[in-house]
């Protein structure tokens, strides 16, 4: 099975020489001995940290799939059209850089009531803990689910 691939990183020459001396010791590849001292090194806490983060694919897509339903439901029928060409720019910076820029976007760029209305759905999106990905989804379909809830 091929190893994933991960980003380099830089050491100092001294400590490189270290590594060297040390895996040669200990007849092992620096790519393990490198992985063996840094997991050694590190705090319970960060362990933890990667421990939670390597959740299975499979219980994330479910808890964002429940919290994207319940996050829909919360935003029901406003009666509003939005342009498609606004609420694809906002899908593209909602994703690309965030909430608070998609909300910044809204305000330069919509009539007061759409606005009003952007930010009631970002908000609904942020309190339900959706990613960005999952909100910009929403805001991009959000004239599919005005007119499926009426």
């Amino acid at each position: 099975m091929p190893s994933t691939k991960y980003t380099r990183i830089e050491i100092t020459p001294e400590a490189y020489r270290a590594l060297e001396a040390e895996a040669i010791l200990q007849e092992k590849t620096l790519k393990k001995l490198a992985s063996e001292l840094i997991l050694r090194g590190i705090s319970k806490e960060a362990l933890d940290f990667i421990k939670k983060a390597g959740e299975s694919k499979k219980s994330r897509r479910a808890l964002d799939s429940s919290a994207m339903e319940r996050a829909i439901e919360e935003i029901g029928a406003t009666r509003m059209s939005f342009d498609q060409t606004i609420l694809e720019k906002m899908h593209d910076i909602i994703q690309d850089e965030g909430y608070s820029e998609g909300m910044l976007y809204a305000v330069q760029n919509t009539a007061s009531m759409q606005r009003d209305e952007l930010h009631r759905v970002l908000n609904i999106c942020e309190r339900h803990g959706l990613t960005n990905i999952l909100a910009a989804d929403i805001i991009l379909n959000l004239n599919k689910i005005e007119s499926s809830t009426r």
